[in-house]
């Protein structure tokens, strides 16, 4: 929730509530106590139906931010201290191994201590896209934004703005107040904790925020009408009750072909009071998103025994790629202990969802973060940056995995020890869910080494992760430490590294100034406030180029959130093509062309579906009917000489993302 130091004045926009007669009431799962690895029954939800969807333009939500930006006083709001688990509550699951890196191949053990050439993120675009006090008064922003297929679309606390993504500049279609843009649904309240997904299965886009009174609070959900937004794009606003004197507090959002998965903090009382965190998922029918509602959900209470603390705390909704997955996922820390993941399997999520299974899985060693400090602090005391809990960031599914990270507390060595901690860092899961019970196939932690186990090293935290279709990895978190400033950072690993390991993570912002904001100037309770999360994503156009949005300090004290376009290595140079010639006139001819790989270079074809493919051309008019990648350097292409010219030919081979590479003399065209 925010404090608001300073109130809005003026104009009030116009508000449309649509009173809805969903069910007030949710399922009491039965409580459980488990083990690591204990699978638990089976909980079946109940199907809830709400409103039919309140329908507005971009042209008239950006006319009601024009009036209400004329008529308003800036504000700086400060988000509520987030609900955090008790650390000295938890214990630590005997059974997970204190080390940095885990993988099950034992001839592919994990190698800390690897010397090799750095294959450095390429960075295509980089732009800041919204600054404190310019753009947003919030603290913090929630750095959140995702590419979609003409765009970028910036999500913050205080500002929803759109981004040409050729150009990295806004294009000025959407530049709104996300209390403006929910104004239809958020009965007259405050709003806050932004998500943004492109869906590439649906071509919508999908925007989930909380309003906040005090109690009784929304889920609010908007969907767009087409992957393309202009002003005359329409958006469909909804909205979830979080429950009977309830407070739903940290939404998360996955979304895969059936449903949305949305998850949070969910606590008794009111906005102003705390109590433990009771566990309480939503799975969202997309389709009756999709048609205008009524909005059709299934919620899960109480999944936190209250006697034991043992439950998903905070559980992620997990995105999946894959148009043929039939269940849909969570996944979370476990509110009781330390290195324990808990995963929850939903059945049916298009129809009656149920909870079919609950994972309880074993993973290395975990610990809380600790406040971070950072070049410039003028109140050492309390004025570090937050690192919140361990809570998971963000989680996606492509060919059978999971991915999710977090932030936890490490030693110089990479280890979480509840007694040697001295920095943060990065520690991401590869989870196998292709057997009957989800198994962990590797984990790593992005940190600072160091002989030395002091607190003089650089942090990673607020970290979030993306696989691509050609099988990079990629993290992006936030960096500082007591002899940086704040920066924004980004890592990648590919499929011949090391099972556990990452590249080394560099920076792509560079800060000069330091971070001590006048409105936040931290306490006893609670350090500055640092983006809540961030957001990796994939670009829908070609499945290869990732975007990260992430936060840093801008100008002396004041926070940015920069937006970076990472670009995969281009092809393979051809080096052969076999047959070497052909003969003019051939109706059909097919030719195997070899590549190397240099620097991570390859083939890669995303598929039907995406606007971009691999491609070859070949000069001397050679016709190209198909192409085939046959593996990361060998390509099976069927060609047409029925109107060539005769000589030698350039091969040209251009990637999905449209990094091209050429060769001469390697093919001919004969008589």
């Amino acid at each position: 929730m925010k404090y608001i130091f300073l109130r809005k004045q003026g104009l009030k926009a116009n508000l449309f509530v649509f009173l809805c007669g969903a069910a007030s009431g949710y399922l009491q799962g039965e409580q459980k106590s488990r083990q690591p690895g204990q699978v638990c029954r089976t909980i079946q939800g109940v199907v809830y139906y709400g409103q039919k969807a309140m329908c507005e333009t971009t042209q008239s939500i950006m006319l009601r931010q024009k009036a209400y930006a004329a008529q308003m006083i800036k504000k700086v709001v400060r988000n509520r201290p987030r609900v955090r688990r008790s650390e000295h509550s938890l214990t630590h699951n005997p059974l997970s191994p204190k080390i940095a890196q885990f993988c099950v191949l034992a001839n592919q053990a994990p190698q800390s201590d690897r010397t090799r050439i750095s294959l450095e993120p390429r960075k295509a675009l980089a732009f800041t896209a919204a600054r404190f006090g310019t753009d947003s008064f919030d603290f913090p922003p929630d750095s959140m934004g995702g590419i979609g297929p003409d765009r970028f679309v910036m999500t913050i606390n205080g500002l929803f703005k759109s981004f040409n993504k050729t150009t990295g500049k806004a294009d000025g279609v959407l530049d709104v107040d996300p209390d403006v843009f929910f104004s239809s649904v958020a009965n007259n309240s405050g709003t806050s904790d932004p998500r943004i997904r492109y869906d590439r299965f649906s071509k919508r886009w999908f925007i989930v925020m909380i309003n906040v009174e005090t109690s009784n609070n929304r889920i609010m959900i908007a969907v767009s009408d087409s992957g393309t937004i202009t002003s005359n794009t329409a958006w469909h606003f909804y909205f979830i009750p979080a429950g009977d004197n309830t407070f739903l507090d940290y939404p998360t959002l996955g979304i895969d072909a059936h449903a949305l998965y949305i998850g949070g903090v969910t606590f008794p009382g009111d906005a102003t009071t705390e109590s433990s965190d009771t566990g309480e998922v939503f799975v969202v029918n997309k389709n009756s998103l999709l048609t205008g509602g009524p909005i059709m959900f299934t919620g899960f209470h109480n999944l936190i025994d209250p006697n034991t603390g043992v439950g998903p705390f905070a559980p992620q909704g997990v995105d999946n790629f894959d148009a043929g997955a039939t269940n849909g996922y969570f996944v979370a820390v476990d509110n009781a202990s330390f290195g324990l993941l808990d995963i929850l399997q939903i059945s049916n999520p298009a129809g009656s969802p149920a909870i079919a299974h609950e994972f309880a899985l074993t993973v290395p060693d975990t610990a809380y973060p600790l406040p971070v400090p950072h070049k410039g602090n003028n109140n050492p005391r309390y004025g570090t940056l937050d690192a919140l809990d361990d809570r998971l960031f963000d989680a996606h599914i492509r060919n059978g995995v999971l991915w999710t990270v977090h932030n936890v507390g490490v030693d110089n060595t990479g280890v979480s020890s509840s007694s040697a901690i001295t920095r943060d860092g990065a520690r991401w899961y590869a989870i196998n869910l292709s057997q009957a019970t989800p198994q962990l196939a590797q984990s790593g932690t992005v940190f600072t080494k160091s002989a030395s186990n002091d607190a003089q090293e650089r942090f990673y935290w607020v970290p979030s992760i993306m696989t691509t279709g050609d099988g990079r990895v990629i993290l992006g978190c936030s960096s500082a430490g007591i002899k940086e400033f704040a920066n924004a950072a980004i890592t990648q690993r590919f499929t011949s590294d090391p099972i556990g390991t990452m590249e080394p993570p560099v920076l792509f912002t560079n800060s000069l100034w330091a971070y001590n904001p006048p409105d936040d100037p931290g306490d006893a309770n609670n350090p500055r406030r640092w983006g809540d999360y961030s957001y990796t994503s994939l670009d829908p156009a070609d499945n290869m180029t990732v975007w990260t949005v992430q936060e840093f300090c801008c100008a002396t004290n004041t926070w940015g959130v920069t937006v970076a376009k990472i670009i995969a290595p281009p092809p393979a140079k051809p080096i052969q093509v076999q047959p070497s010639h052909v003969r003019v006139g051939l109706a059909t001819a097919t030719l195997k062309i070899t590549g190397q790989s240099v620097s991570g270079s390859g083939y890669y074809d995303p598929g039907a579906g995406f606007s971009g493919r691999l491609r070859v051309l070949i000069s001397n008019g050679v016709i190209i009917k198909s192409v085939q990648v046959t593996s990361k350097t060998t390509l099976t292409v069927t060609v047409s000489t029925a109107r060539a010219t005769l000589g030698a030919a350039t091969v040209t081979i251009i990637n999905p993302d449209g990094q091209r590479v050429q060769a001469s003399n390697l093919f001919s065209v004969i008589a």
